[in-house]
């Protein structure tokens, strides 16, 4: 069994609700309404991959953060859309101060560190080894066909692609999935890295955990940035990163 660290559907909230002054958060889309505290006491609250999770400066907040729901310090602020789907939750803290978020240490990394080596097949049974793609910026990214913060990233990565299509850039995708799996998956939904499929053993040579979670390495073999989690601005980071070693 894989463990990995991302919110499916289901997941149920009980918090205390506290009285304080709300605040108009400029971030939140203007077709998306703040349900007061009554309404949410008399709904059942369902937090799927495509609910946005922002503390007050309106950074988007990786899913581990969830466990603020039960942090009495902070008040979860739900935002629905005219159907009445909620859509983003803004962790408001109690005394106002502006909400700090630990930097995940499965991000963490040293400058200039060689990425590890090794072998994966891709879908069309050609070997990759990572140390012969020396000369070009390779960009990793951790996923799976039942990740929902994985498949929502797709559209903005498959632009990043068409982006440096024939720069020194590989793009590629690793996933513990079997390649018939990733198959049926790609056969309604597009995915235009390179994929390794059945390459559970550079996950675990990885520590990767949190999906999706996306690396670029030099055309040294370093690392160079490790994101963890889906965010919205995915193609801009990893974009920035790219051009900083095409130089």
């Amino acid at each position: 069994m894989h463990y990995v660290k991302f919110i499916a559907v289901g997941f149920m909230l009980f918090f205390s609700v506290f009285i304080y002054a709300q605040k108009d958060y400029k971030f939140i889309p203007k077709n998306q309404k703040l349900l007061s505290d009554k309404q949410v006491k008399t709904m059942q609250i369902m937090i799927t991959p495509d609910i946005l999770l922002f503390n007050e400066q309106g950074k988007v907040l990786p899913s581990s953060q969830l466990e603020l729901m039960t942090n009495p310090g902070y008040k979860p602020l739900f935002y629905a859309n005219s159907e009445g789907k909620i859509k983003s939750v803004v962790f408001q803290k109690k005394n106002n101060n502006p909400a700090f978020v630990e930097k995940n240490p499965e991000a963490q990394f040293t400058k200039g560190e060689k990425a590890l080596d090794f072998i994966v097949t891709d879908l069309n049974g050609n070997k990759i080894k990572l140390s012969e793609l020396k000369g070009k910026v390779v960009v990793l990214n951790f996923w799976f066909t039942k990740c929902g913060p994985c498949v929502q990233e797709m559209p903005k990565l498959n632009e990043l692609v068409k982006e440096y299509n024939n720069k020194d850039v590989v793009f590629l995708a690793i996933t513990f999935n079997k390649k018939d799996i990733v198959e049926d998956f790609l056969f309604d939904t597009d995915f235009n890295y390179t994929i390794a499929a059945n390459a559970n053993h550079v996950i675990t040579m990885y520590a990767v955990q949190s999906f999706p979670t996306s690396i670029v390495i030099n055309k040294k073999g370093e690392t160079v940035l490790k994101e963890i989690g889906y965010r919205t601005n995915i193609k801009s980071v990893l974009s920035k990163a790219i051009k900083n070693q095409l130089k």
